[in-house]
């Protein structure tokens, strides 16, 4: 009897030890938390941060217009690219994979149509391995050209080829018309979120998008 209560008392004594150096440890961890400069406080600010960058690259777009001020916008990017929500692997991340509605690039063709007045917003699709680029005329019509996508093996995991195969010139009451489609590469989504997105490409572009509403 005294041996199975001395078997007792010594199981609780060792419960209640561990009990105990378990909550000291919780406690030690909680201060640590709470005492770090680095922890949550830091990401509040790196959310902070970047969102004041967004606000002001959209800023810096809307006054250069199309392709200007490139070496400003090109520095907010690179303040913006370590403070990516996603980081590496955005070229396979699910939020790529919607409309998005084209803010400001450098691409000349594009621009052509933007300066001339020629063209409503502008849009890029990707959907599962397909991608998709709309330029609705203003008076009717629209130019589009689809092709496939595939994710590249690059060390960031932010790269996506693309090869177009097919394109479409709509003239409204002009007719309807398949044309060659032309143009293959690549494009690396430098940054992306929920609300935004920036790529550069392997004509030395910058695209920067948000999602279509």
């Amino acid at each position: 009897e005294r041996r199975k209560m001395a078997t007792i008392s010594l199981f609780l004594f060792l419960l209640f030890q561990g009990f105990w150096e378990l909550t000291l440890s919780f406690n030690v961890l909680d201060s640590l938390l709470k005492n770090n400069p680095f922890s949550l406080k830091q990401n509040d600010e790196s959310v902070k941060r970047r969102e004041e960058l967004k606000a002001q690259l959209l800023s810096v777009c809307d006054e250069a217009g199309g392709g200007g001020d490139r070496e400003r916008v090109e520095e907010l990017i690179e303040e913006m690219i370590p403070l990516s929500p996603v980081g590496s692997a955005s070229s396979t991340s699910p939020l790529l994979q919607k409309e998005w509605l084209l803010l400001w690039t450098t691409e000349k063709e594009i621009n052509f149509f933007r300066d001339w007045n020629l063209a409503a917003d502008i849009t890029q699709t990707i959907d599962g391995g397909v991608l998709k680029n709309c330029i609705p005329f203003k008076n009717g019509g629209y130019l589009g050209v689809e092709g496939s996508l595939s994710s590249s093996s690059d060390e960031e995991g932010i790269r996506t080829s693309f090869e177009f195969t097919e394109a479409t010139l709509d003239l409204g009451k002009f007719g309807c018309y398949k044309i060659p489609p032309i143009g293959k590469g690549w494009f690396d989504t430098v940054y992306l979120d929920d609300e935004f997105r920036i790529d550069t490409n392997s004509r030395n572009d910058i695209l920067i998008c948000r999602p279509v509403d």
